[in-house]
Formats: structure tokens, C-alpha cells, sequence
């Protein structure tokens, strides 16, 4: 989360608020994965569905690195394409396990808004 939000920050006007918008839609997305996957029926702890959070943005940390560096547009928007898949494959797993059988869409919906949504901001970059 950290690393993702500075990232993104560098090189931006006003970097400080880039910071903290990115690092508090991480935070914000935890809390309602969190509530979401409790009020599904599931077993899931703030703490842990922080850390899922953590180790699944890795893709999207990558992501954010290589269209930093690139200019090229298309290869930027596949690379956050293949990333965000990478991303998309490594959290369902968890959160499709931690809630009920029949809610497992429900759950991971919300998650995979809040990734569409930081893989936009890392392809957008300039």
C-alpha cells in the first residue's frame, strides 16, 4: 500500500495529496471488504483483510512501476490489464473462501472495483 502510494505520488504537483488519496482508498477498501465479507456471513478480520489487501496489490505496484517508466500507451494498458488479472487471480481465492459458497460474487466484487480503480490510476500516470 505504501509503496503503491508512492509511486503514484512521485512526480506529481501535488504529491502529498496523491499520497493520501491512494493510501486512504486502500484503507477506506479494507474497512468495507472487511464489513462486506462480515455482514455476507463470512469470517474475515480488519487485520487480515489488510494484509490480504497488501500482498495482492503486488501486481498492481509492478504495474504502477512499469507505466512510470513507459510511455507508450498500449503497452501501458496491457501491462495494467495483465496486472490487474494477476491481482484479480490472487484475491479470489481468499475472499471466495472466507464467505459462504452462494456469496462468493458479492464479496468479491467490491475488491475488484477498488483494483479497477487503482490500475486506472497507475496506467494514467505521467
Amino acid at each position: 500500500m505504501l509503496v503503491l502510494a508512492i509511486v503514484l505520488s512521485l512526480g506529481e504537483a501535488n504529491a502529498s495529496a496523491v499520497f493520501a488519496m491512494v493510501f486512504a482508498e486502500v484503507a477506506l477498501g479494507a474497512i468495507v471488504l472487511t464489513i462486506n465479507v462480515i455482514l455476507l456471513g463470512g469470517e474475515l478480520v480488519f487485520f487480515q483483510a489488510v494484509c490480504l489487501l497488501g500482498y495482492c496489490l503486488f501486481p498492481l505496484v509492478v504495474a504502477a512501476i512499469i507505466c512510470a517508466s513507459i510511455q507508450n500507451k498500449w503497452i501501458r494498458f496491457f501491462v495494467t490489464l495483465g496486472c490487474l488479472a494477476w491481482a484479480s487471480v490472487a484475491t479470489i481465492p481468499f475472499i471466495g473462501n472466507a464467505v459462504p459458497r452462494g456469496r462468493k460474487m458479492l464479496a468479491v466484487y467490491p475488491v475488484m472495483l477498488m483494483y479497477v480503480s487503482l490500475a486506472w490510476l497507475a496506467m494514467v500516470k505521467t
